[in-house]
Parts: structure tokens; sequence; C-alpha cells
């Protein structure tokens, strides 16, 4: 697993569909008229958002659903949040199964919110995966969101799909999200962990001043290869995150995700039932943590660190 870049592009053209039927003709009855009208308001309401995952400046990714091959794929279930610059309302749109081609796919949405919300003189916004917390400011055109402090290995994954976020921006004229991942990843292999001895991981930067998790500000750009990452001022920052961890007697790679951040030191800490430190490291090292790439913080041999 390595560094992980996403991409998804949008053009906007709509056209509202019309029903046309020559006066002479009686075959619709009033019912039949109806529906037709809704069926294409239904039509005229849908908007699609194309999405791509490309590699970027770097042969190593992590994203929507990670291969043991580091390649990366949409999920059949995923979700992604749609903003418009012009209002601070999201809209959901959700992945088209069959439109998954690897790092293709396709998202949609039919919502009545739709025709009031969209309009092709602006640009579009968009965070994967979708979370609930997150808000748009206009004013500024950037993202809000949470990076959370606890994560969970679920679904046969050995990280946090939740965590691993990424923003994109699409210009007024296209429909096309060119994601770009937020978070580092810190891998930790760890085996032998087959009574389930070790069921926490947890970072500690040294200083509380280091931010891992927590809320943040993020800037996406159109047609930019960077984002602007900022700190949330007045939002809650932590310096610590924690990967749950479950038994497994083979040999594990598993990924934290952090904030993009300086960290002066770190503590790595093995945590038992009820939380309980049963083993830790310490690095004083001085670490450049940047959006992803993956940082190896060591193999740990359970039988061997835990008595």
């Amino acid at each position: 697993m390595k560094t992980f870049k996403f991409l998804s592009n949008t053009a906007l053209v709509f056209s509202l569909v019309m029903l046309a039927s020559c006066s002479s003709d009686n075959d619709f009855d009033a019912e039949n008229e109806a529906d037709a009208e809704n069926e294409a308001k239904t039509t005229a309401r849908k908007i699609e958002f194309k999405a791509n995952i490309v590699l970027g400046d770097s042969t190593d990714v992590t994203r929507a659903t990670l291969e043991s091959d580091n390649n990366v794929t949409w999920d059949e279930n995923d979700q992604i949040l749609v903003f418009c610059d012009n209002a601070e309302q999201a809209v959901t749109f959700g992945i088209t199964p069959s439109s998954i081609d690897g790092k293709t796919a396709t998202f949609t949405n039919y919502g009545e919110v739709l025709p009031l919300w969209f309009d092709p003189w602006n640009y579009y916004y968009a965070l994967y995966p979708h979370a609930s917390q997150t808000t748009f400011i206009p004013e500024s055109y950037s993202i809000t969101s949470l990076m959370p402090t606890n994560q969970y290995v679920s679904s046969g994954r050995t990280y946090d799909k939740n965590a691993l976020l990424m923003v994109a921006c699409a210009d007024k004229d296209e429909r096309i999200f060119n994601f770009k991942n937020i978070p580092s990843l810190v891998k930790v292999t760890i085996s032998n962990n087959v009574a389930g001895k070790v069921k926490f991981v947890e970072i500690v930067a040294d200083n509380q001043a280091n931010r891992l998790s927590g809320n943040f500000e993020v800037r996406p750009a159109y047609n930019s290869d960077n984002i602007n990452f900022f700190a949330s001022s007045s939002a809650e920052k932590k310096h610590t995150v924690k990967l749950q961890v479950p038994a497994n007697e083979e040999s594990v790679d598993y990924y934290i995700a952090v904030l993009p951040s300086k960290i002066n030191g770190y503590t790595i800490k093995f945590e038992g039932a009820d939380s309980k430190v049963v083993f830790q490291r310490h690095s004083s090292k001085t670490l450049e943590l940047k959006r992803s790439k993956i940082y190896n913080f060591g193999s740990f041999d359970i039988d061997t660190e835990v008595k």
C-alpha cells in the first residue's frame, strides 16, 4: 500500500424533457398524462458525475477499495457528497454499480432538490466517502470535515474506509471530478496476534500541537494537483489516532489514516482489553507526514512483544 489519488470530472448539460402529443390523439387519459409528466420530470432531474481514479505523480495509491496489489477500485456501495458553490446544502450521489470499471464509475442523484440546486455557471465540490459531519463554506469555497480519531477495520479490510477521505472540484462546464486524497497513511505490520492480545494500535504525537485527527478544512481547486489544507481553528483537533485490529495468525499490514502534518516525535502503543497498554515504542524522529503517502512504522511480532 502506498500513495493514493483519485480523479473524477464533471460536465453538466441538461435539457428539460418535454412530452408532446397530437391534439387529435385521445389515447392518454388524465392518469396516464400525469404519469408521463412525472417520468419526464424525473429524467430532467437526473444528474450524473463520472468519477475516475488515477495515479497522479506517484506509483502508490490507496482509495475506495484497496486491492492486494495496492490498486484502487470503486466499491458498489460508494457514495459521495456534492456541493455547489452557491449554496451550503449538500446532495448525496450514489454509485451506479453497473458503471463500475476499476478506477471509473458514475455517481447519480434524482433528488427533488436538484432543479433548484443545479446551476451550469457554478463549480462543484465533492467529498468521498459520504460523511454526515461535512459542511461547505461558499465564501471560501472550502469543505470542512472530520478525520476520525477512532478507526475500525471491517469487512475484511486492513484499514477504516471511512477515514480515507478525498476531495474534488469539478468545472462548471464538466461533470468529471478529479479526486485527491486528504490523509497520510501509517502502516503497522502485526504478526501472531492469534489470541487477539492486541486489540488497538494507537499513534500519539509527542507534542499536543501536532494534530493527527479531528476537524480539518480543505479548499480543492479545479484542475490542480494540490489542495489547500487548513486546520479548523475553532474545531477540535487531536494529537492521537487509534485503529481497532482483529485477531489474526497471519502477518498483516494495517493502515491508520492521519491528517497530513509535521510531528516532532511519536509513541506507538499496542493495547489489549480495556485499552490497557501491553507494550509501546517511542521515536524522537521528526516526520513530515504528507498527504497521499504511506509511512512504515514497523513490524511487530505479538508473541515476542507481549509477554
